[in-house]
């Protein structure tokens, strides 16, 4: 009886541990529809108010706990890295003398919401991310020729069109 008694807590124990293969757990950012040399994606939240944020939420990250970095009062886009591990440089643009400044570094980087660009004309943020060998630099806007979202080549819009926005709960 005291055998056997033994072997229940060493069994579960066991168990637990075989739980544990030391593999990453699926992850909502890992539904990105990324192409092959995309390293992040991106979408336009609005103007000077964070519109529409649930959405992304519930579609593409597994918490809705996001930073915030405050630029300047302008237009708000989240920005979402590819892969975990890639680092994160944040510079701020100036409009007098077009020096970078950086703000903040983060070696590894999680989904971030951006507030910056208070004028049309000069993007005030510039996004670096780095991941191995590979860096991407974007400084992301709103189109003056057409109203497009501008997020960079190596990074994906996310960003829901006016039309889907009324059409989904």
């Amino acid at each position: 009886m005291k055998k056997s008694a033994l072997f229940v807590p060493v069994f579960v124990c066991l168990g637990l541990l075989a739980g544990c293969t030391g593999q990453p757990q699926a992850s909502k950012r890992d539904s990105i529809p990324f192409t092959q040399e995309q390293l992040y994606a991106a979408a336009y939240l609005g103007y000077q108010q964070i519109d529409d944020l649930n959405y992304y939420v519930e579609q593409y990250l597994d918490s809705d706990q996001i930073p915030v970095h405050y630029l300047s009062d302008g237009d708000y886009y989240l920005v979402i890295p590819r892969y975990s591990g890639m680092k994160l440089a944040l510079y701020h643009n100036d409009i007098e003398t077009l020096e970078p400044t950086l703000l903040y570094e983060d070696p590894d980087c999680q989904p971030f919401i951006l507030q910056c660009n208070a004028s049309d004309i000069f993007a005030d943020a510039t996004i670096s991310l780095t991941y191995g060998e590979e860096t991407a630099e974007f400084s992301p806007f709103i189109s003056l020729k057409d109203g497009s979202v501008e997020i960079g080549d190596q990074g994906l819009d996310l960003t829901r069109s006016a039309e889907t926005q009324q059409t989904e709960p």
